[in-house]
């Protein structure tokens, strides 16, 4: 796409609230990733009226987010893409303090210009616009303030960020998402990843494209298959050394969050499995993330969490496979977008290595399958561990996000009364047949 990205620098102001008609706006579908979180980020597709100048321009009316140039409502296929946006979006900031949202968090009834002040007047949260044209700026995929989330008042609007799919990142899905997350990062603090190689402001990771791809949110992912946090070379002004470093510096973001899954053998979680042998994917969700005692770095897969579930065999085929990404748009279905790259091992009661997943040629998930004896068994999730890229092999590519788990021919894992009342039954069989 080519289209840059800005960021402008925090500066302090006092807003002069001004009276704006009252817009009419479409209605979007109403959806959360984690509602009650520290941080909101809300995702505007209906349009916004802004009141007075933003960073010395003057936006306006900006229309709502639209593929056939009817702002005023949205159709079938404008629906489906906001849904995706906003999955593509929460899988970037899943397993964070934060809910990226498409309802309005701002009271009922408020007009844009008493909403635009709520917004500047509301700590821990960023306006996300989606919608209309560069036009009212100029050049540009996207443009934020930077560093206002968490201060207690801003003004001028400095709570709001914009995402141009006219004329900037385009209306795609992908190319929206890459754009917005990348505006939303800026106003949690974060700067640039510029090119390692040639000194560029913003890296693409020159272009790279296709399964397997990389390249910085905080530089241009356009075009690549994963766009995902980066762990930048300490030299040059626009990078960021570590970006989940940065993430989470800010103020009350709390630590990363736990999916609430067992993180080692010994206290693996229960593999969730419906009567006829297949996983529960509602049930087996979870993230996996940097940990906090290795200073969020993105090397190796020990500097991350891993997820551990313990299941059945009675003898036979078993097949599960770790997808890669979220699923919150349709049970057992990957969203779209994963910047999670999963590892998945399969080990016996004991602990030895039974098999290591394969991954599949799009590197959005992996699987395994063969014959399980009757006993007990655990599946291992975890990072792939750091992507390196030749162009610039002083970067790491953080590969942490969602996942679930699917599979078949398992069986539940007995709890540990159950298994004491199956082996009293085979002693009384057992004492019966002897006196037959």
């Amino acid at each position: 796409m080519g289209i840059k990205l800005k960021a402008i620098s925090l500066v302090w102001g006092v807003f002069a609230l001004a009276v704006a008609a009252t817009a009419q706006h479409p209605v979007a579908p109403a959806l959360s990733s984690n509602p009650g979180a520290r941080y909101t980020v809300y995702l505007n597709f209906t349009g916004f009226n802004y009141t007075g100048t933003w960073a010395g321009k003057t936006p306006g009316n900006v229309p709502a987010y639209t593929l056939d140039g009817d702002a005023s409502t949205f159709n079938a296929a404008e629906i489906t893409n906001i849904k995706e946006i906003w999955a593509r979006t929460t899988q970037k900031y899943i397993g964070m303090n934060i809910n990226v949202t498409t309802i309005d968090p701002s009271p009922t009834g408020y007009t844009d210009s008493q909403r635009q002040t709520w917004y500047d007047n509301t700590q821990y949260m960023t306006h996300a616009m989606i919608g209309g044209s560069n036009s009212w700026y100029g050049a540009a995929g996207g443009v934020s303030y930077v560093g206002v989330a968490q201060a207690a008042t801003t003004s001028n609007g400095r709570r709001t960020n914009w995402t141009f799919p006219a004329g900037g990142s385009g209306t795609s899905p992908q190319t929206c998402t890459a754009a917005c997350a990348h505006e939303v990062g800026h106003h949690l603090s974060l700067g640039h990843q510029r090119d390692e190689s040639n000194g560029a402001a913003y890296s693409n990771n020159n272009g790279a494209t296709g399964n397997g791809s990389y390249a910085p949110l905080m530089g241009t992912s356009y075009v690549s298959q994963r766009g995902t946090w980066r762990q930048g070379a300490t030299t040059g002004t626009t990078t960021n050394a570590n970006d989940v470093a940065v993430l989470q510096s800010n103020l009350n973001m709390g630590p990363l969050l736990d999916d609430g899954f067992g993180h080692t053998q010994a206290t693996a979680s229960i593999m969730p499995v419906n009567n006829d042998g297949t996983v529960n994917t509602s049930l087996t969700k979870g993230w996996i993330m940097p940990k906090a005692s290795t200073g969020y770095s993105a090397v190796g897969e020990s500097s991350y969490t891993t997820d551990w579930f313990k299941f059945g065999s009675l003898g036979g085929t078993v097949n599960l496979t770790a997808n890669d990404g979220t699923s919150f748009l349709q049970d057992g279905v990957a969203d779209p977008g994963a910047t999670m790259r999963c590892v998945m091992r399969i080990y016996n009661s004991t602990g030895t290595l039974v098999g290591t997943a394969i991954e599949d040629a799009t590197t959005l998930k992996h699987s395994w399958s063969g014959f399980l004896a009757y006993g007990e068994y655990y599946a291992q999730i975890a990072s792939y561990g750091a992507y390196t890229s030749s162009y610039e092999p002083n970067s790491r590519y953080f590969n942490m996000g969602g996942y679930f788990i699917s599979g078949s021919g398992l069986a539940p894992v007995p709890e540990p009364a159950t298994l004491l009342g199956l082996a009293a039954g085979l002693g009384v069989l057992a004492r019966r047949r002897r006196k037959s």
